[in-house]
């Protein structure tokens, strides 16, 4: 899996983060997550990214925009047999740091579920179950 900031709160003037993100087939690990500061929207760039949000579950192909609310509960997966690409656009851009803070975290080989709750919390990310039975 692979995350790619490709445009950060500097130079949009802190409106929004676009990362590019890459996973591959069978990837199913994301938990269903509030972000309560954030709106989030995913533009699929190639092959198909499976998106839970509440109970409704979307199959996004590429050319798919998906726009997520702030405070809506969501997960993302790949159920296919080959990657997923897609662009993330996270607003504001200051919510989208989390990322960094987490990847920072594991690097350090500090991945303490207190530690990362902590980051998640000053970031508005709430995580609220497993990943879906997809």
């Amino acid at each position: 899996e692979q995350t790619v900031i490709k445009a950060g709160g500097g130079v949009t003037g802190g409106a929004y983060a676009l990362r590019e993100n890459v996973v591959p087939a069978g990837f199913r690990r994301v938990p269903m997550h509030i972000h309560r500061a954030a709106d989030e929207a995913f533009y699929v760039l190639d092959g198909v990214l499976s998106v839970q949000v509440g109970a409704r579950r979307l199959e996004a192909a590429a050319g798919a925009f998906v726009v997520i609310g702030r405070g809506a509960v969501h997960a993302l997966a790949n159920l296919g047999e080959r990657p997923v690409r897609w662009l993330t656009v996270i607003s504001p851009a200051s919510q989208a740091e989390w990322v960094e803070a987490e990847d920072d975290l594991l690097a350090a080989g500090a991945a303490e579920p207190a530690a990362l709750e902590a980051i998640h919390r000053r970031y508005g990310l709430e995580i609220v179950g497993p990943p879906p039975a997809w």
